[in-house]
């Protein structure tokens, strides 16, 4: 058994050990709802990972990783199913990775959050119309501290589904819960303070952003060539534009329809980031 599966068995077991006890108090610090169902912050597993690769442009980088891989357990791989069924057609809980999805939350600190957001919760709480959608709660694949930190939430998987593969040619994502582009994006949340501006990154967000895209692109192989915003996902144009160029779009009950995270002045930073480099992307859906 590695030492990732180890900690990830030793996480779970910590928070049914929570759970069964009663422990966890039922709101943060600021009053939202507490949703750690799966784990509490303080139990996932955390570890450290640095990731190299070379940039069209002749530059060479690397990237460290905070690895804090949220448990999955066989419910958790049921619901996904059930939801990729049910929402696209697709029998299927891995990413064919096309496009980037940028994210962001006014949630506070990263502990704040994750405990708040689903992201550590069971199923999907009922907000709104999102549960229409499917039992599966709220995912990413990675979140950004306000000082630039990378914490890898879903890491890269190998063959066998279940231990860690940072091995570019054998890998894959497991599908996090976005309601647009679900079955080809690869999720990147943001920490932003609880003032109700989705934009306000910093701008080590944006670098880190940036970077992490870059890797992503070069660990793909160039199939990532789509960088867009959270909010970029109400507009129906785009959407008919993402449908003819990738083929998906979910169209049912849980759609995004009112967004404003991260914001298009992000998006174009984080692009002119990539583009730098060497990578030819798009915040556009455009064959």
């Amino acid at each position: 058994m590695s030492r990732l599966t180890q900690l990830l068995v030793s996480a779970a077991a910590l928070s049914a050990l929570a759970a069964d006890a009663g422990t966890p108090a039922a709101r943060t610090r600021d009053g939202f709802d507490r949703l750690t169902a799966l784990a509490e912050f303080k139990a996932l597993p955390r570890s450290t990972h640095t990731v190299r690769w070379k940039n069209p442009n002749g530059r060479e980088e690397t990237l460290k990783l905070v690895l804090l891989p949220i448990p999955v357990d066989d419910a958790i791989r049921e619901k996904t199913l059930a939801y990729m069924k049910k929402n696209y057609g697709r029998d299927s809980l891995w990413l064919d990775p096309r496009m980037v999805v940028l994210h962001s939350m006014d949630l506070g600190d990263v502990e704040q959050s994750l405990e708040a957001s689903s992201f550590l919760h069971d199923e999907m709480p009922d907000w709104g119309d999102l549960r229409q959608a499917g039992l599966l709660p709220n995912g990413a694949h990675f979140i950004v501290d306000r000082d630039g930190t990378i914490y890898c939430l879903t890491p890269p998987l190998g063959e066998d589904g279940r231990t860690l593969a940072f091995d570019s040619e054998h890998h894959r994502w497991m599908v996090r819960r976005h309601q647009d582009g679900n079955p080809t994006a690869i999720g990147i949340e943001n920490a932003t303070p609880i003032n109700k501006d989705f934009t306000d990154l910093t701008p080590k967000q944006v670098e880190a952003n940036a970077k992490l895209v870059r890797w992503l692109i070069a660990f793909e192989h160039g199939a990532i060539r789509y960088v867009v915003g959270h909010h970029q996902m109400v507009d129906p144009a785009m959407l008919d534009r993402m449908e003819a160029t990738i083929g998906v779009r979910f169209r049912g009950p849980g759609a995004t329809t009112v967004r404003s995270d991260p914001g298009q002045a992000v998006v174009d930073a984080v692009v002119k980031g990539v583009r730098r480099a060497g990578f030819s992307v798009t915040s556009d859906f455009v064959p």
